[in-house]
C-alpha cells in the first residue's frame, strides 16, 4: 500500500469518518488487494528452467532459465512436429529429471 492511501485512511479515522477498527479493515483490503495483484503479475514471469549436468569432466554444464509463454509456444510446435504431448501442469508440481551415462537433465518451472 502507498504511504498516501495510508494517510488517507488515517484522516478518515481522526475525522470520524470511519472508526478506528474500520480503519484497519480498509488497510487490510487494500493489502490484499496489492498482494492479489502481485500474485497475478508474478503468475507471468514463470520460467521454464533446464540443468544439464555432465557426470564427467569433458561434458558442458548448462543453466538456462527460458520465460513460460515462450516455452509452451515452441515446445507446442516441437511436440506436435515429434507426435509428442508436454504435461505443464506435471512439470510444475514435480518437474522432469533423466540421467544417462553422460549427463543429468532437470527440467522445472519456477513461478
Amino acid at each position: 500500500m502507498d504511504k498516501d492511501s495510508l494517510l488517507h485512511i488515517m484522516k478518515m479515522v481522526k475525522d470520524g469518518i470511519v472508526t478506528p477498527q474500520e480503519g484497519v479493515e480498509l488497510v487490510e483490503a487494500l493489502n490484499g488487494e496489492e498482494a492479489e495483484n502481485h500474485r497475478k503479475t508474478r503468475r507471468g514471469r514463470s520460467k521454464l528452467v533446464i540443468h544439464v549436468t555432465p557426470k564427467n569432466e569433458k561434458g558442458e554444464k548448462v543453466n538456462v532459465s527460458i520465460p513460460l509463454g515462450m516455452a509452451k509456444g515452441f515446445l507446442k510446435h516441437f511436440a506436435t512436429l515429434k507426435g509428442m504431448d508436454f504435461d505443464f501442469d506435471e512439470m510444475k508440481e514435480s518437474g522432469f529429471h533423466v540421467e544417462s551415462d553422460d549427463e543429468v537433465v532437470d527440467i522445472h518451472v519456477e513461478d
